[in-house]
C-alpha cells in the first residue's frame, strides 16, 4: 500500500486558519455611535424634505388653535401612481367631533382649515383635502372624524364669494 498523499503548504501557518477576526471592544463602540449618527442625520433631511413644504400651513394652524398639535402631509401616494393629491390635515380638538351636536364647530373649524391652506401653501396643487380631527379622551378611545372633499369646490366658493362680495364662510 502507499501513503496517503498530504499536503503540507497548509501547515506554515495553522492558526491564521482557525483564528476569528478580532476587533477592539473601543471600535465598536465607535463605530456604533458613528452609525447611529449618519442613521439620525438621514432621518432628519427625509423628515425635512418630507414636511418641509408643510411646515407654514402647520405653524399657522397651531397660531390659530392652540394645543391641537397639528400634523400636515400632502402629495401622492408612491406605491399607487395614479391617485389623487391629497393635502392631510391632522389635529386635536377640545370638542366631540363624531357628536351631531358638535356639527356647526366642525364645519367651522374645516373652513378655517381651508382658509389657512389657501393662504400658507399652494392649496389649488392638490386634488382633495382630507381634515382628519381627533378628541383625546383620558382612559377612552380618542373620538375621531375624518371629512374629505375635492378641493376645487373649496377654490370655487372662495372665487364666487370675492366676486360677490360676501366673506366665505
Amino acid at each position: 500500500m502507499s501513503d496517503p498523499i498530504v499536503d503540507r503548504s497548509s501547515d506554515k501557518n495553522p492558526s491564521a486558519i482557525d483564528a476569528p477576526l478580532e476587533v477592539s471592544g473601543a471600535k465598536v463602540i465607535i463605530g456604533l455611535f458613528v452609525f447611529a449618527f449618519l442613521m439620525s442625520c438621514v432621518l432628519w433631511v427625509y423628515w425635512s424634505m418630507h414636511t418641509g413644504p408643510f411646515l407654514p400651513l402647520q405653524r399657522a394652524i397651531f397660531r390659530e388653535f392652540p394645543k391641537s398639535f397639528p400634523h400636515v402631509e400632502g402629495g401622492q401616494r408612491r406605491m399607487h401612481k395614479n391617485t389623487p393629491k391629497t393635502l392631510r390635515v391632522t389635529m386635536r380638538v377640545a370638542f366631540d367631533p363624531e357628536s351631531a351636536d358638535e356639527k356647526q364647530q366642525v364645519e367651522k373649524v374645516y373652513y378655517q382649515l381651508v382658509e389657512l391652506a389657501k393662504k400658507n401653501i399652494a392649496f389649488k396643487d392638490f386634488e382633495l383635502f382630507e381634515v382628519h380631527l381627533v378628541q383625546m379622551r383620558p382612559e377612552h378611545s380618542a373620538k375621531k372624524l375624518t371629512i374629505t372633499r375635492d378641493v376645487a369646490p373649496l377654490l370655487n366658493e372662495s372665487e364666487k364669494a370675492d366676486r360677490d362680495g360676501q366673506p366665505s364662510t
